[in-house]
């Protein structure tokens, strides 16, 4: 069993810089990270996680994640990658260090991995459009647990390292990389139209959100969600999700009010992020979450990244918002009733947000006014007339 791999960053260099390593005792279930004295040494050196792994000499421990720390869990599989890496792969990984060798180094962000201290494969992505019908068959055969297609095999592995539990992978089309989702057979509704459909209306607010678009065929519809962590097929800024960051092993009701919400994510955006307006941001897509029913608001589905150009920490643009349910019951804190989506909790702590109650007010009712124009949005999006009607039922009524 693996317990032991060095961590690289695509992007600085035209081949990967090692930055530390990175060993796991599972055993014990502790793990340790600790950055190279050549990577301390470069004048472009930055943390891979300001909060958890400040750079330093030291040596940083965890006992969360199975031993690893969220930072690199993140340039990891989940639970779909994790899934096609099981299907490829003869030799099963036995431990997440071993699944983060095996997913191809293709995941968000500008990390990869390698037993080798001293070189890394480069992240680097061969699929096209063109070979869309062939992971097709792939996802088809991974959800109803058959054996991928020979033909196969080689185009899916590039997407094994992108999170989530939904079905997806990646393409490049020219000198552009996309995040590709599929449906599911299960869904209640076209979840790709009506993702492209929600996105689209966020962009409506002022809010920065990773463009897409729908490709439709004979084997169905893919939602293509640009990469901003990606430019030109390599990698153009360091990804940190929001669970990483937060770096909580269980999530008390009192942690709901506090620590595991929007707002502790706002004052860390106020403490490093580059643009002042980045916390009021997160706080209109937050009252867009509660209004549009996303529910699944979950930390890993918030990040920031690191900009290699401009050197600076920036909230990431949007790229996950989606209608799941009217319960108003969200994953993150919202305000001083913990996950509870009302008006009152949405404004009980925009002072966290650098906001003034009337300001806050007035973003709510801003985005009110957009979210109530939602089934002819939609309509305009592609959606059907079917799935608006089952979506009367997803997503809430809130005044």
């Amino acid at each position: 069993m693996t317990s032991k791999a060095f961590v690289f960053i695509d992007g600085l260099e035209p081949t990967p810089v090692v930055a530390g390593v990175t060993e796991v005792d599972d055993t014990r279930g502790v793990g340790r990270f600790r950055y190279g004295k050549s990577y301390l040494a470069r004048k472009d050196a930055f943390a891979l996680d300001p909060l958890n792994l400040p750079l330093s000499t030291d040596e940083y421990r965890t006992t969360l994640g199975q031993g690893l720390f969220g930072v690199l869990s993140d340039a990891g599989a989940d639970s779909w990658g994790n899934k096609v890496i099981l299907a490829l792969h003869s030799t099963k990984p036995k431990n997440k260090l071993e699944f983060l060798l095996a997913g191809a180094g293709m995941g968000v962000g500008a990390l990869v991995f390698s037993l080798s201290s001293s070189q890394s494969k480069p992240k680097y992505n061969k699929n096209t459009l063109g070979d869309l019908p062939v992971l097709f068959k792939a996802k088809d055969a991974i959800l109803a647990d058959k054996a991928i297609p020979q033909e196969a095999k080689k185009v899916v592995e590039f997407g094994a390292s992108m999170g989530g539990a939904r079905p997806k992978t990646t393409i490049v089309d020219g000198t552009t990389s996309y995040l590709v989702k599929f449906n599911r057979p299960d869904d209640l509704f076209n979840v790709v139209k009506v993702e492209h459909a929600t996105m689209s209306m966020l962009s409506e607010l002022p809010c920065r959100v990773a463009k897409t678009k729908v490709i439709s065929g004979g084997v169905g519809d893919a939602l293509l969600v640009e990469r901003f962590d990606v430019v030109g097929n390599k990698p153009a800024c360091h990804f940190i999700s929001a669970n990483a960051l937060l770096n909580t092993k269980k999530v008390s009701e009192a942690l709901l009010t506090t620590h595991y919400t929007y707002g502790q994510l706002a004052e860390y955006l106020r403490k490093i992020s580059a643009e002042p307006t980045d916390a009021n941001e997160l706080y209109t897509r937050m009252v867009f979450n509660v209004l549009i029913g996303n529910t699944d608001d979950h930390a890993r589905n918030h990040a920031f990244v690191f900009d290699f150009p401009n050197r600076q920490w920036r909230l990431s643009q949007a790229y996950d918002v989606l209608p799941i349910n009217n319960r108003r019951i969200h994953s993150l804190g919202l305000g001083e009733n913990g996950r509870e989506g009302t008006i009152d909790n949405l404004l009980s702590q925009s002072v966290r947000f650098g906001l003034k109650p009337f300001k806050a007010r007035r973003i709510v009712s801003h985005v009110q006014e957009l979210v109530a124009q939602w089934p002819a949005y939609f309509r305009q999006h592609g959606v059907g007339e079917g799935d608006i009607e089952r979506l009367r039922a997803v997503i809430p009524t809130i005044s």
